[in-house]
């Protein structure tokens, strides 16, 4: 067992994450540099921590007080990152939180599932007046997770500060009640002169499970299970991004080879 355990940590120091993890994907093809990130949807801080380390000026926002004091607690005193209390949608208010003891991935401005229960009332905000307020005039690299609400992050965002990569969710199972579907998000960003690349994975079981990964594919594209959810990559130039993304698939695909040999039997 010891030695299943040092087997683990050292492929988690030379693979890295146990899953696709498409921030990193995006953290890798744009390159050890210093910029500015907007995770919208930050949770405890997984998708900001390879950026946070490289001393990126983070802005991460989070609703939800429990994944806040997370979130705090392990990025907090860091001087480069700014932790924002509120939702992001494309228009300013107040709104209903919804949250479900399955997962604390899922709190939304949406119930879509049987087990959302309505936790309290949070403010909304936009990023357009964020970003004014702020005094930001560039952004590198936003990331969206939003359980629903992506492209009404994305309709209250100002273009005239275009990120060079953007990462969102996808998942039709919550977004047809809204009124759009994955290929909508992905044509929203088309329309924006950016390149897409499309990370599938399996159908949910579960939410609050496991997830498996299953393909990345370039857009236009089909998924290859209509319940399928993911991520878009968008880049404004995939030069570097396809590159980044193909290390990353053969790491998680090497790591998957180990642990099925180190598993216990």
């Amino acid at each position: 067992m010891i030695a299943q355990t040092f087997v683990r940590r050292r492929m988690a120091m030379w693979l890295g994450p146990a899953q696709v993890d498409e921030s990193y994907i995006a953290h890798a093809a744009l390159g050890r540099r210093r910029g500015i990130m907007l995770d919208v949807g930050a949770h405890h801080g997984a998708s900001l921590a390879p950026f946070a380390d490289d001393g990126w000026s983070i802005h991460a926002f989070e609703p939800d007080p429990a994944n806040r004091a997370a979130l705090e607690s392990a990025f907090g005193g860091r001087r480069n990152i700014t932790v924002i209390p509120a939702a992001v949608s494309d228009k300013a208010g107040e709104m209903p939180l919804y949250t479900n003891e399955l997962s604390t991935g899922i709190s939304s401005l949406t119930p879509f599932t049987a087990g959302h229960r309505s936790a309290m009332s949070v403010p909304v905000i936009t990023l357009r007046d964020y970003l004014a307020d702020a005094g930001i005039t560039a952004v590198d690299f936003m990331k969206i997770d939003v359980e629903g609400f992506e492209r009404n992050v994305l309709s209250g965002y100002d273009w005239n500060i275009k990120p060079e990569m953007i990462v969102l969710e996808f998942e039709d199972s919550k977004t047809a009640p809204l009124g759009y579907s994955w290929k909508d998000l992905a044509d929203d960003l088309l329309d924006r002169d950016y390149e897409i690349m499309v990370s599938e994975w399996f159908p949910v079981e579960r939410y609050g499970g496991i997830h498996q990964w299953r393909r990345l594919e370039r857009y236009p594209t089909d998924l290859a299970d209509a319940d399928g959810w993911g991520n878009l990559i968008a880049a404004t130039s995939i030069e570097r991004l396809i590159p980044a993304a193909r290390r990353a698939i053969r790491r998680y695909r090497l790591r998957r080879q180990i642990e099925r040999v180190v598993r216990p039997r």
